[in-house]
């Protein structure tokens, strides 16, 4: 008789009280949390009869409604893991050949199985820190008068000096924010402690004058990367911190800087348990460095850490050069093994719009601060790009830049275009992070060059970063956002990612995004409309983006990302179908199981149905 396994009883998570309180909210931001979840009757099946040499599956997965993320073939009942690897996949009749007195036999009871979630853009020790680090939260869609009463109400009990930690103001705030008036309004708030808030795009930082003290920031003060703001007409601070060069003045000397050790391998892991949870099994860690990566290979040796990953070393082409590169990346690979890869770089080309930092190929919307004729901000210069892309092409490196303007998109798939020429069309794909914005005549340069869309963060649906950005752009550039179906009939290839935990509740939330994806509404009901409705992705391939799409971007397509025989045992089963339960729903989504090459490695305890029907 074939073992079962026991779900009833398992631990959602093994790492602590870090691990049971705020996380789930932090990644499912709706009442997915809280809501029961579809039990699995975990049955024992009959061993069959086999033919002589038929291997025997470690794991069968039976009475399924299996799909492959595979256009040609996407369905079945059954599948079989052997060594890691899927043996078999077919009608549950077919695999039970496979069925032997040590096999662990789950009985899915037609519950929808999915390849494991690869997420393209993760910050992963980094959000496992921003959940320690701020001690109070408070709606991005809150009012400048609700945020200042939330930052009260946070401040209230806490002894005199100690810093208030708050996620996060909405960036359609920052124009009311400008006004020195509204850092008075914060101080009469919080008179006896240090404030630091953090802004939905997570780039910026609004703080009183008591951290601007602590942190000696005066309207003297200067930085090489981002802005000090002061009020348009009065000239005075206004508490606003643009970009990252102005945050970190604060972030280093308030909670949020207080790692700084150079071993993260403990919160990696954690954060690896945390991942498993929402059924992902793979990423590219989106912002890294030399130190980090050997941080991720003693948590991969530890043996409490299941996923594939693509580390990505931060470059500032400004200060390393390409004659640097191959000595850096020499360095990095040594953290490499069989689940780990440094072939992964991240530059910053822009900001953001919401701040008018990104780059953008018209002007933004006139104002005090820039005129009427701002294109917004150009980290590196086209030339200097060119070179270091070509030369990371020329190591295999896949090259990772964040462009938020159809500027940077521009500067970048140019960069791309001198790379292919230098080098020739074999090397690998690169990718353009949050390039929802770009030019129509640039759409078809994806495809042409080996260019990825990453979809992130999953803000693809009206929302406050909207609100925010209509106030720069207009509605109608603002609004020409995340055109999936146009990229994919294009030839573009799309990968689905979340920039987990960066953007802060529904914008980094993965079930979320692929209801957003479906629907092109907001999932949490809060803002009204549709955003570009015909743009919107049946279920099969939204899930293809964050499966066979995303491993494509990963480089494990030819190992993960779909379900068939001889690729790694990376399984998820869910506790709804998606496939047909109503689109507003898909949000609810959670695992029951988790599967990482072949070991089960989450187990969900609750039982009961999703309240969304």
């Amino acid at each position: 008789m074939g073992q079962t396994i026991c779900l009833a009883h398992s631990k959602v998570l093994a790492g602590g009280n870090l691990m049971s309180s705020n996380i789930h909210f932090m990644y499912l931001s709706r009442s997915a949390i809280a809501a029961s979840l579809a039990v699995l009757a975990l049955l024992p099946l009959p061993v069959h009869a086999k033919n002589a040499g038929t291997p025997i599956a470690d794991i069968v997965i039976s009475n399924g409604k299996i799909f492959s993320s595979i256009t040609s073939k996407p369905w079945s009942e059954a599948l079989a893991i052997k060594d890691k690897k899927i043996l078999a996949i077919g009608s549950t009749q077919d695999i039970k050949e496979y069925i032997g007195p040590s096999t662990e036999v789950i009985d899915a009871q037609k519950q929808l199985v999915i390849p494991g979630i690869i997420d393209a853009h993760v910050h992963l020790s980094n959000s496992i820190k921003d959940i320690i680090a701020f001690n109070c939260s408070s709606p991005n869609d809150a009012s400048l008068d609700q945020l200042i009463v939330n930052v009260a109400a946070c401040a209230k009990g806490r002894k005199p000096g100690e810093w208030v930690t708050v996620n996060a103001y909405s960036s359609r705030l920052i124009p009311q924010l400008t006004a020195s008036d509204a850092l008075q309004k914060l101080d009469a708030a919080t008179p006896d402690n240090p404030v630091v808030i953090r802004s939905d795009s997570v780039h910026d930082r609004w703080v009183n004058s008591a951290a601007l003290k602590l942190a000696n920031i005066t309207k003297q003060t200067t930085v090489a990367d981002g802005t000090i703001g002061k009020d348009p007409s009065s000239g005075e601070l206004n508490g606003l911190l643009i970009e990252w060069g102005a945050a970190g003045l604060v972030d280093t000397i308030s909670p949020l800087g207080k790692f700084n050790s150079t071993d993260d391998s403990g919160l990696l892991e954690q954060g690896a348990v945390l991942l498993n949870s929402f059924g992902v099994t793979g990423w590219v860690e989106a912002m890294s460095s030399v130190e980090s990566a050997a941080a991720y290979r003693k948590a991969d040796e530890s043996g409490n850490f299941h996923g594939r990953v693509g580390i990505s070393i931060l470059l500032d082409p400004n200060k390393v050069a390409p004659s640097e590169l191959p000595a850096l990346f020499k360095a990095a690979s040594a953290s490499d093994d069989a689940h780990l890869s440094t072939k992964f770089a991240k530059i910053f080309l822009d900001g953001t719009p919401v701040t008018q930092t990104a780059s953008v190929l018209e002007p933004y919307l006139p104002n005090k601060e820039h005129g009427a004729h701002y294109h917004g901000e150009q980290k590196v210069s086209q030339d200097l790009l060119n070179q270091t892309v070509t030369a990371l092409d020329a190591l295999g490196v896949s090259v990772k830049m964040h462009v938020t303007g159809d500027g940077s998109v521009r500067e970048a798939l140019n960069a791309v275009m001198a790379a292919r020429a230098a080098n020739g069309n074999r090397g690998p794909t690169h990718t353009l992070a949050h390039a929802g914005h770009l030019a129509p005549e640039d759409i078809r340069r994806f495809a042409t060059l080996n260019v990825a869309f990453e979809a992130s963060p999953t803000m693809w649906f009206p929302g406050p970063i909207m609100d925010a950005m209509i106030a720069m752009l207009g509605k109608d550039r603002a609004e020409n956002f995340w055109l999936f179906r146009t990229y994919m009939k294009n030839g573009a290839l799309v990968a689905g990612g979340t920039d987990w935990k960066t953007i802060p509740g529904e914008y980094s939330d993965l079930w979320s995004g692929i209801e957003g994806m479906v629907t092109r509404r907001n999932p949490t009901g809060k803002f009204p409309g549709v955003l570009h409705p015909e743009e919107a992705l049946d279920v099969a391939t939204a899930l293809q983006l964050y499966t066979i799409n995303s491993a494509r971007v990963l480089r494990v397509d030819d190992v993960a990302g779909s379900l068939e025989p001889g690729k790694s045992a990376d399984v998820v089963i869910l506790n709804q179908d998606i496939f047909t339960v109503n689109p507003d729903c898909i949000s609810e989504t959670a695992p029951l199981m988790t599967i990482f090459e072949g070991a089960v490695v989450y187990k969900n305890p609750k039982k009961d149905a999703p309240a969304c029907s």
